[in-house]
């Protein structure tokens, strides 16, 4: 486990799932975390430790399906990242995920498509972002 702060430990119980952690429990469920149509909630996702590898998961599974044709590959990476829900109680937090979600889109969106990628399929998938990783109680 990783922790940002001793303080916010104490305030608000805030410990991170190391990546080998959460890369096993992902396995329990690989079929569901690289279906771009299946939905997942994270209710205490703070950084997006397993928001951002199912999103990877995702990812690699459209690229493996649809990396020939572009339009067909940015439908899919849009359904894939309008699958995935986050709520974190610190705004911080719910900040980084987003941006961190967003990056991984578009590395991947750019590496499939270096010389064509569309400010549009990046610009969606930043609003989508903002509406389903949101600062809440849950």
């Amino acid at each position: 486990m990783q922790l940002k702060s001793k303080q916010r430990v104490a305030d608000h119980g805030e410990v991170y799932t190391h990546e080998r952690e959460v890369n096993a429990m992902l396995d329990l469920v690989a079929d569901q975390a690289s279906n771009p149509e299946k939905t997942f909630l994270e209710p205490a996702c703070g950084n997006g430790n397993f928001l951002a590898e199912i999103l990877r998961r995702k990812l690699t599974a459209v690229a493996k399906k649809f990396k020939k044709n572009q339009l067909d590959y940015e439908r899919n990476a849009i359904i894939a990242i309008s699958s995935i829900y986050g709520i974190e109680l610190l705004p911080d937090n719910a900040a980084e995920c987003r941006q961190r979600l967003y990056q991984i889109f578009a590395e991947y969106y750019q590496a499939a498509y270096p010389q064509t990628v569309k400010p549009e399929c990046l610009n969606s998938a930043r609003y989508i972002l903002s509406q389903s990783i949101l600062c809440g109680d849950a």
